[in-house]
């Protein structure tokens, strides 16, 4: 009985991991609530990333000053030593749990603001001080980390406890932003003691860099790499021989076309590939310097047997192409947006149709920009495709197309049995599009599907209420 409690007080803070404001809530129950909602909530604390960290100022300082409890005496003394007054943080007894070794993932953005909350004079001697401290902490009490996000130019591998704390890592974010504040040496010395590292993303590469180059080819069983460049002018020869030397291992590689294409050549066990034409800053800002012609040649080499999932933005319909025909049939999810094509844009998207027809029979998902003009077309998509689950078709233009209700027509009477879910971001539907179609799903007894739009809130009441109709019909799902 104390067994299956202890389990449905699992599946409950299970349920509330995302919500910080319930598990707070749950862990001022009773001891018993309190010991597993503690988890759930330091584990999300630790998720905390740039973009989520929206919590009120009193609430940061709160747990700031929880976090300062675990700070060892060494630690409190250089800080008193250099005139560093932390807020009173002291608990009046130890804290009933070791919260730091409920942390899974370190990012900067929490430490960052803890010191500067700390430390409100404008002395970056003082902040580099706690700063140093707070990471010394870390790597000393934080037993249970996955992943690691680093951006700090501090020499961290110095640390004592430095080497055990990457002994076992298996992710690790590497973010070059803010002036490249991780240095070459500091990759190079890391390359000694963090060696098992599965899953690593890079952003903001503006350098062929040596240290990582070093760090990626030291990695014993490196299966993700995503690998973000900013520099347009810049080759990266270092970084394309590394990729080449891990193709044994990697399964899974998202990264700009900055890279060598020969690098494809050697790539024969990618599961998941993401080509992506942008640096990130700037969406449709392209990559000016990409020879494309040399990737054609090369791709006309390669050989993707095991590819699954393939993603691709703002790259040619013809190297898009060309990757597809160069799988074994194995493809089952489809992600190409915004083809990066200035001529001929509708006979090139119609050969890209016509490709992911011939070469994708198991594809499950599929997100395409589709030019209007070629909407009849995907009859060839879902007479060869018969495994479709999730569809989803765009415009590469910046209005929505007035085709939306033909578009319906097309899927309701030729869509595979198996669609599950539509999204029809781009595309005008009026109501009785609307309602044709979801009374054709209904009279054919197919399965209720998911239909998303993100301008729904925007309709008018009459398709707001096609909508509503058949969602308590059970034709449409949420």
């Amino acid at each position: 009985m104390v067994q299956l409690y202890a389990d449905i007080l699992l599946l409950i803070m299970l349920e509330l991991q995302d919500d910080m404001s319930s598990l707070h809530s749950c862990a001022l129950v009773n001891r018993s609530w309190s010991q597993i909602a503690v988890i759930f909530l330091w584990k999300y604390i630790s998720r905390i990333n740039e973009i989520t960290y929206n919590r009120d100022r009193d609430s940061r300082i709160k747990l700031y000053k929880t976090i300062a409890n675990f700070l060892p005496i060494e630690s409190e003394n250089l800080l008193i030593n250099n005139n560093i007054i932390l807020p009173s943080y002291k608990l009046p007894r130890k804290p009933t749990f070791e919260y730091m070794n409920y942390f899974t993932q370190i990012t900067p953005y929490w430490i960052r603001d803890m010191v500067q909350i700390f430390i409100k004079e404008d002395s970056i001697h003082k902040k580099n001080i706690l700063e140093t401290q707070i990471y010394n902490l870390i790597f000393i009490n934080c037993k249970n980390i996955n992943h690691f996000h680093l951006n700090t130019d501090l020499e961290i591998y110095k640390f004592p406890s430095v080497g055990s704390f990457f002994l076992n890592l298996q992710s690790l974010l590497i973010n070059f932003d803010n002036n490249n504040m991780v240095t070459s040496k500091t990759l190079f010395e890391l390359a000694n003691i963090c060696q098992n590292i599965k899953t690593l993303e890079v952003f903001y590469c503006n350098e062929d860099s040596k240290g990582l180059a070093s760090f990626i080819e030291m990695q014993h069983n490196l299966r993700s790499l995503f690998l973000n460049f900013i520099d347009n002018k810049n080759k990266y020869p270092l970084l394309s021989n590394v990729v080449k030397e891990k193709a044994a291992t990697l399964n899974t590689l998202m990264t700009t076309p900055l890279i060598d294409p020969g690098t494809f050549l050697n790539l024969t066990n990618l599961q998941h590939l993401e080509l992506i034409n942008h640096d990130g800053n700037e969406p449709y800002n392209c990559y000016k310097n990409v020879d494309w012609k040399q990737w054609e040649v090369c791709l006309e080499k390669a050989s993707f047997p095991n590819l699954r999932i393939f993603e691709a933005t703002l790259i040619p319909c013809n190297i898009e192409c060309l990757i597809i025909e160069r799988t074994d049939k194995s493809i089952i999810e489809i992600d190409i947006c915004c083809s990066r094509e200035f001529q001929d844009y509708q006979a090139k998207n119609l050969n890209l149709i016509i490709i992911i027809s011939k070469n994708c029979p198991l594809l499950k998902s599929l997100n395409l920009d589709i030019d209007p003009g070629n909407l009849c077309e995907i009859n060839r998509i879902f007479s060869n495709c018969t495994q479709l689950e999730k569809l989803s078709f765009n415009i590469n233009v910046s209005t929505l197309s007035d085709d939306g209700d033909y578009l319906l027509e097309l899927i309701s009477n030729k869509s595979p049995s198996s669609l599950r879910e539509f999204s029809g971001d781009d595309w005008n539907f009026s109501k009785d599009g609307l309602e044709a179609f979801f009374n054709c799903w209904k009279c054919k007894k197919r399965n209720p599907i998911k239909f998303t739009h993100r301008y729904m809130d925007l309709w008018a009441d009459d398709q707001k209420n096609v909508i509503s109709k058949y969602i308590k019909e059970g034709v449409i799902k949420l």
